[in-house]
């Protein structure tokens, strides 16, 4: 109760009265702090300290404490002057202070006694070093944004140069709508869902599948940052965190056009690609940005600045597809050569008196008129062979459109208030064709925007007042292969079951997989089709305190979430074809063919649903925190904060969200006040309701809230940390320790498929026995909701506790010698209470119905969103960095970790020790060096630097940059293609017999399928998870460039980018299988082949 009434009362009186800092109130900004001394280094209370920004000439001002200390925050990243000047002493200034996003820089002035007025000036240099605490981060600046090669001009990209950082394939609809907005990021052996992204101090993540909705161009951005381990309690979740910040404008008018461009003809031939993949790309804008002025009315140099961009991109791309196809031969019934095929129509009791028998088809050929007719007519959508080794190989054409734009105001209200505004525009379409072309394509659209704002007041000379608002909207609409045409074609084909409970205007095919082989639908390989819109509100309020030696921060934030979608995936039904009817029921093992069955016509289970439906969830989080940054002495720093998070889980669309209640085999639907529930809220919940009334009950009977699940109250997440220089100036021991709590998500916080308001009805047919379930009429006729007991649903946990982590870190960070410090740290993260998909109710291995071996009879598969994931990260992370010197850069990273979960997965493994191994993102080895170079050629250069004219505008000037890379490959785990034990689940474990590692693996044998077996019927196997791994990678990407001279004060710059410039080839995983043909067969590689680009940029 008390802690029900500190969330709900208390952290909104203290939001509203006294505004602390937020978790992104200033995390975007930085300050500069630091002593005013006299000559016996005593600290000079009093002094006027100004902090000038060298852009803009706009200063802010303070006096030192009676300590001698003073901090001026929050400050935009820049260049900065600053001075300290009081009667007595002479004046100091140190020019060219540079401030990077959320950095704290120390500036000590020391004053000389002087009767005479004079200045003393000291030119400063950025630091390198972090005396101001134990996050670890790395500022990527604006010139390393511009100058390095980024393959589709992607900020994110550059977050391989911070240790403990892999790029990894993204994933969702967020990254194929906008494949800029990755969320493949690794970062510190957290999952990159979990990854937080920041834009001008405002949360834009797109909460559902990770990633972020909006980016701006590059060109638009000062600087990023990449923050590991925040230890301030001003950082909320449980990943790392993006944090960029755009350009604003400065008293002068500066600005940029560009166009970058991307053809096949510059490029590599993809690896398996018989040609060349198609690819024209051309990504074109400007940058505008300068004071506010209208001439007679107006003149905002000082005050009013503005900075505007656009940035637009159309790539036509062609996507090499390699798919594992049946011949010809195999469609007119004839499997000669391949693993034994039986007849199911044969099977009889063993003679044995155990089990059943089948006889093998004569020369393993299915006769003419044994050909299932429905198999037949989708056989036209299948494509033959076209390649050397037996697969299909196509390079469908991607069309991609996207438009962004962005505009930012900085208003200079008076020397104590300043207001800023930013609005940012991204729209997008992408037309993809099928991997099997004759499936046609699927659109996906989705536009998204985002406001900030913010006001900034100083209260008194220690003291700083900040409220930040944003508002986030964002779409996508995706549609199916043969959209709208679904119940015809199913009428066609002679299938029923299915046709009826589509809704026409979406209704696609069912998705028919087999084993083995590559499977097709109506779905496009992400789940489509799909609509998603999300609404979005933050506040944040802040107030900073500087007291003597403590800088003391509290505040809070306020998010409000509301979300509205459908996922019409799976609405169109699924059959698999697993192999199970054409094996030898007494001999399993290397026998049947997932597309013997198909051809028979014979599935081993199918899904159907009723149609797609709106659902929607909505939320309001609250959250705060204390932090106080204590000088405890000239070389001890200690960073203390206390976060408390208020996460409620969502209230459900129209209150739809449901439960499961193991104590009485029920689902718990929310109810009114009154005991009532809105069957109107959804197509067929009456049909649903009437069907499992004695299985339901309502959230006021269960005794539960709105939301299913009860709230939890005790997400507190102390942080600490200090920075030491005990051996002086040139070392910085760093150490801190910290509870993280995960992102709020959506999948893991909102059920959507749950009875009666969605039905899905998974039917499996008996094995090893003659089939009586046909792909023509696999439900026998009976009506969509007449299976009882096989409805499948993910409900949400009645108690669970939000997924946090512990994340430590202890290093040294030295100054080797001027401009060159090196980092070595020792990394720790425990995840624990960490959301999984856990279901709890799967038979154990046995004969018989599946069905009605279940703990619960009634129900089918109930993957309950549990708190059941745990993991390990343990590393070593290292970097040398060099700041630019004589013309060279470079920053190494280097990261040795190990990174493993424990999954629980009953229906895969058997036995939970098996279930714990290498994370799906374990990479023991990371490796990065970007670095860049002024060619040593031209006027002033050590060659040819008598060159003058034509000769020197040709060969003086010209930089190289490059990111050199490798990481090691990623782990994968064997599996059986078939439900061996016989619990309705596919893609169980294998048993090992020896290591699976091969010393030269193939491209046809990338792991020893014989150091695996296939279980015997009715039992696990016992290897485990991520045994194996895939192929490592190097890469290496280049630019060079050149800026010729227009004007005084314009330039024209060429560049030349190189991607894979070594033309490396570097595989996927293959195919994990150990039981079918395809088993150990590599189809894809981990990064294209060598790309080109060229550009042309203006820059005034």
């Amino acid at each position: 109760m008390r802690t029900k009434l500190l969330a709900r009362v208390v952290l909104p009186a203290v939001l509203c009265a006294a505004g602390g800092t937020t978790v992104l109130a200033q995390v975007q900004a930085g300050r500069i702090l630091g002593t005013v001394y006299d000559p016996q280094h005593a600290g000079i209370p009093g002094a006027t300290v100004t902090v000038a920004n060298l852009a803009t000439n706009v200063a802010r001002t303070v006096t030192t404490t009676a300590e001698g200390q003073y901090v001026v925050t929050p400050l935009d990243p820049g260049t900065y002057r600053v001075s300290a000047e009081i009667q007595g002493f002479q004046p100091a200034v140190r020019d060219g202070v540079e401030l990077t996003v959320g950095q704290s820089v120390r500036v000590e002035l020391a004053l000389a006694l002087s009767t005479i007025s004079t200045e003393v000036q000291v030119t400063a240099q950025s630091p390198l070093l972090n005396t101001e605490s134990a996050t670890l981060s790395q500022v990527i600046s604006n010139e390393q944004i511009v100058d390095l090669p980024l393959n589709g001009r992607s900020f994110h990209e550059l977050a391989r140069l911070t240790p403990g950082t892999a790029l990894l394939a993204a994933t969702g609809n967020v990254q194929t709508v906008r494949p800029e907005a990755v969320n493949g990021n690794i970062i510190g052996g957290v999952s990159g869902w979990q990854t937080r992204f920041l834009l001008d101090g405002v949360d834009v993540t797109e909460e559902h599948q990770g990633g972020t909705w909006i980016q701006t161009s590059v060109d638009a951005l000062q600087e990023f940052s990449v923050h590991q381990n925040a230890y301030s309690a001003e950082f909320h979740g449980a990943g790392a965190t993006f944090n960029a910040v755009t350009k604003s404008g400065t008293n002068a008018f500066h600005g940029s056009l560009f166009e970058f461009l991307r053809n096949d003809a510059f490029d590599a031939r993809n690896f398996f690609a018989q040609t060349k993949e198609k690819l024209e790309r051309n990504q074109f804008g400007s940058t505008l940005g300068g004071p506010v002025q209208v001439p007679g009315i107006y003149d905002g140099r000082k005050k009013t600045f503005f900075f505007a961009s656009y940035e637009g991109q159309r790539r036509r791309q062609g996507n090499v597809r390699v798919s594992i196809v049946p011949t010809a031969a195999q469609r007119a019934g004839n499997f000669s050569g391949l693993a034994p095929i039986y007849d199911p129509l044969t099977t009889t009791p063993s003679p044995s008196g155990s089990g059943t028998v089948r006889t093998l088809f004569p020369n393993n050929i299915i006769p003419l008129n044994r050909l299932s007719p429905q198999a037949q007519f989708f056989n036209q959508y299948i494509p033959l062979p076209n390649s050397a080794n037996g697969t299909f190989v196509s390079t469908p054409i991607t069309v991609f459109d996207a438009n962004q734009v962005t505009l930012r105001v900085d208003q200079e209200i008076n020397s104590r208030n300043r207001f800023f505004a930013r609005f940012s525009n991204h729209h997008s379409t992408e037309e993809t064709p099928s991997a099997f072309l004759t499936l046609g394509s699927t659109r996906l659209s989705g536009p998204a925007w985002n406001l900030a704002v913010a006001l900034t007041s100083n209260l008194g000379p220690s003291m700083v007042h900040e409220v930040r608002f944003s508002r986030m909207y964002g779409e996508y609409r995706s549609t199916a292969y043969f959209q709208g045409q679904g119940v015809q074609l199913l009428q066609q084909a002679g299938i029923t079951g299915h046709e009826i409970i589509q809704d026409p205007n979406i209704a696609s095919i069912p998705a028919f997989t087999f084993s083995g082989y590559q499977g097709f639908s109506g779905n496009a390989d992400d789940g489509r089709p799909k609509w998603q819109d999300r609404g979005e509100y933050e506040l944040t309020d802040s107030l900073t305190w500087i007291a003597g030696k403590h800088i003391l921060k509290f505040g809070g934030r306020i998010y409000r979430r509301n979300i509205l979608f459908t996922d019409a995936r799976s609405h169109n039904g699924v059959f698999n074809f697993t192999g199970v009817m054409t094996q030898n029921p007494a001999s399993a093992t290397g026998t049947g063919d997932g597309f013997a069955d198909w051809m028979l016509g014979y599935p081993a289970n199918a899904t159907r649903s009723n149609p797609a439906t709106w659902w929607g969830g909505i939320g309001t989080y609250w959250h705060g925190f204390a932090q106080d940054d204590v000088k405890v002495s000239n070389t001890l720093t200690l960073n203390l904060g206390l976060r408390y998070e208020y996460t409620p889980w969502l209230t459900g669309y129209r209150n739809q969200a449901a439960g499961f209640d193991p104590s009485r085999a029920k689902s718990i639907i929310v109810s009114s006040e009154t005991d009532q529930i809105d069957l109107a809220a959804q197509p067929m919940a009456d049909v649903g309701y009437s069907l499992f009334r004695d299985l339901i009950q309502t959230s006021s009977q269960a005794g539960v809230p709105l939301t299913i699940t009860a709230n939890d109250t005790r997400q507190l997440a102390p942080r600490v940390g200090l920075a030491w220089r005990p051996f002086g100036e040139r070392t910085v021991l760093r150490g801190g320790y910290g509870v993280f709590y995960e992102a709020e998500g959506t999948s893991g916080r909102l059920n959507f498929n749950f009875i009666p308001f969605s039905l899905s009805e998974s039917v499996t047919a008996t094995p090893n026995v003659v089939p009586t379930r046909t792909l023509a009429n696999f439900y026998l006729g009976a009506p969509f909701g007449t299976s009882v007991g096989t409805v499948n649903w993910n409900p949400l946990p009645l108690k669970a506790r939000m997924g946090y982590d512990q994340r430590w870190n202890i290093g040294i960070q030295q100054e080797l010698f001027e401009r060159t410090a090196l980092e070595v740290n020792y990394v720790g993260t425990k995840g624990s209470n960490q959301q999984q998909a856990e279901p709890i109710n799967l038979p154990d291995p046995g004969p018989g119905s599946v069905q009605a071996r279940r703990p619960y009879p009634r129900f089918g598969n109930i993957n309950v969103n549990s708190q059941a994931l745990s993991s390990d990260y343990h590393a070593l992370q290292a970097k040398l960095q060099r700041r630019v010197s004589n013309g060279l850069w470079y920053l190494v990273s280097y990261t040795f970790s190990r990174s493993l979960t424990t999954e629980p997965a009953p229906g895969i493994g058997g036995n939970f020790t098996y279930d714990r191994g290498p994370s799906a993102f374990d990479v023991p080895h990371l490796f990065s060096f970007g670095y860049g170079y002024e060619l040593p050629f031209g006027k002033g250069r050590s060659f040819l630097n008598d060159s003058e004219g034509l000769t020197n505008a040709l060969v003086g000037g010209w930089q190289w940059q490059s990111i050199v890379s490798y990481r090691s490959g990623v782990p994968f785990t064997p599996t059986v293609s078939r439900d061996v034990a016989n619990i309705g689940v596919t893609g169980q474990r294998p048993n090992l017999v020896g290591s699976g590692q091969m010393d030269n693996p193939t491209l046809d044998a990338w792991f020893d399928k014989s150091a695996f077996a296939v279980p015997a019927q009715f039992t696990f196997g016992n290897s485990g998870r991520n045994i194996l791994r895939a192929d490592h990678q190097w890469n290496v990407d280049a630019s060079l460039f050149k800026r010729f001279s227009v004007t005084e004060s314009s330039r024209l710059e060429f560049r030349a980018e190189v991607f894979n410039l070594l033309n490396g080839v570097y595989f996927n995983a293959p195919n994990t299988q150990v039981d079918t043909a395809a088993g150990g067969r590599v189809t894809s590689t981990s990064i294209p082949a060598r790309q080109a680009q060229f550009a042309l940029k203006y820059i005034f």
